[in-house]
């Protein structure tokens, strides 16, 4: 398995584990993946329009969930770009722009591949059958 970039991968096992089952646990990954390119279209759309104050509810939007994912890098150079948007600095937003949206692109992708490491396998489900059907004997 290659080291993590993009996300710390024991802070989204820990969150991932208490979220609930297998499926809860891969609609909160794929909600967050999925809302990625609406978050970054917004906050372009707030930042061309000069709305600070949605540019700034898409920036909390960003860092408390990559926190809670365990996305250091992603929330990073999002509080980067809020900052810059708390203080309405056009120039200092857009500086990191580019890189804020190479990154979340980099973190979905990876969280994609650690929600699919998280899938039992079929050898892991017929075992887990077997000792199943063993103490039902």
């Amino acid at each position: 398995m290659s080291p993590s970039h993009y996300v710390e991968r024991d802070v989204t096992y820990a969150l991932l584990n208490t979220v609930g089952d297998e499926e809860r646990r891969g609609r909160f990954v794929h909600d967050f993946i999925n809302l990625w390119e609406t978050r970054s279209q917004r906050l372009m759309k707030a930042l061309g329009s000069g709305d600070w104050e949605d540019a700034d509810v898409v920036c909390l939007s960003i860092r408390s969930s990559s926190t809670m994912l365990g996305a250091w890098p992603l929330e990073a150079i999002a509080g980067m770009v809020h900052s810059a948007v708390k203080a309405e600095d056009l120039a200092g937003s857009m500086a990191h722009l580019a890189r804020l949206h190479e990154v979340g692109a980099r973190t979905c992708e990876e969280l994609l591949v650690l929600l699919e490491t998280m899938k039992p396998s079929v050898s892991d489900q017929s075992v887990s059958d077997q000792s199943s059907d063993a103490a039902s004997r």
